[in-house]
């Protein structure tokens, strides 16, 4: 009978330990940001890294107070690739990630090198040929000078110009640029599986551009030195009807497209249910025998 008693405290003792044990290793890791490079000139490209934010819905990427970008429902850590402001100065800039939710900031360093100087090469001297001498002609004899031959360059004729034919039941591709504060999609409707592109102007020159759409992050892009971006837009859903895309670069550019679900994905969904079904009926019946 004692020996019973010992070993249940022991078993108890034991569990306690354990849950301890357990309880110590999950202690909440603090926030941290890392930069990957934390150094290089002004418009390069670098990434955030954050780690200890377990709980938090949206993360905002800041640099030196300014936003550069917002990271939705991200995972307890992850990266976030981004670029130096295009007219930062050289010197240290803090580069910080704040948890909208939980009221939670770390922060890095990022330090903007000087752009490096350039020496012209030396200018190219060219030495001027030596002069031609032309002997006398001797007394009585006259020289008649060679007339020059031109050949007439041959006649090219410019082959007309076809335009192809347009196949009826496809979508047009769009090439119209976008104007300052406009978002231009290249198709206006798409089906499953097809590519689709979105071209922007008006934003800040290098700044990450984020394309969302039913609150779900469509595709990402970069703009150029004028505030120009062009991205591929992915949509993770496959839903019929009108979708409106957004773009957030520091302002707010919105396209739509229509998306077509054709009859024969729905046709070969009911098939596969009704497989299922004659499968599981099956089942059923040779375990009641």
């Amino acid at each position: 009978m004692r020996f019973v008693v010992r070993l249940f405290f022991g078993a108890v003792a034991g569990t306690l330990l354990l849950l301890a044990t357990a309880n110590t290793g999950n202690a909440q890791v603090p926030p941290s940001v890392g930069l990957k490079p934390s150094t290089g000139p002004a418009g390069s490209s670098f990434t955030i890294s954050w780690n200890g934010f377990p709980a938090c819905r949206a993360i905002n990427f800041f640099w030196a107070g300014t936003l550069l970008g917002t990271k939705v429902a991200p995972a307890v850590s992850g990266q976030f690739p981004t670029a130096a402001p295009a007219d930062a100065k050289p010197g240290s800039y803090t580069v910080t990630a704040t948890c909208t939710s939980q009221k939670q900031t770390a922060g890095g360093t990022f330090v903007v090198t000087g752009t490096p100087t350039t020496t012209p090469p030396p200018p190219v001297t060219t030495t001027p040929p030596p002069p031609v001498t032309t002997r006398p002609a001797r007394p009585g004899t006259t020289t008649t000078p060679a007339t020059p031959t031109t050949t007439p360059p041959p006649a090219t004729s410019t082959p007309p110009t076809t335009t192809p034919p347009v196949t009826p039941g496809v979508p047009t591709t769009s090439s119209t640029a976008p104007k300052p504060g406009e978002l231009v999609l290249d198709r206006p409707s798409i089906k499953p599986g097809e590519t689709l592109s979105a071209s922007g102007k008006g934003c800040r020159p290098s700044r990450m551009v984020t394309l969302m759409s039913g609150g779900n992050e469509v595709g990402t892009a970069y703009t150029d030195s004028t505030g120009s971006f062009t991205a591929p837009v992915e949509f993770t859903r496959i839903e019929a009807g009108q979708h409106t895309v957004v773009a957030e670069c520091g302002v707010r550019l919105t396209g739509a497209v229509d998306q077509v679900v054709t009859r024969s994905s729905g046709g070969q969904t009911s098939t596969l249910v009704i497989l299922v079904f004659f499968v599981l009926a099956s089942v059923t019946v040779i375990r009641f025998r």
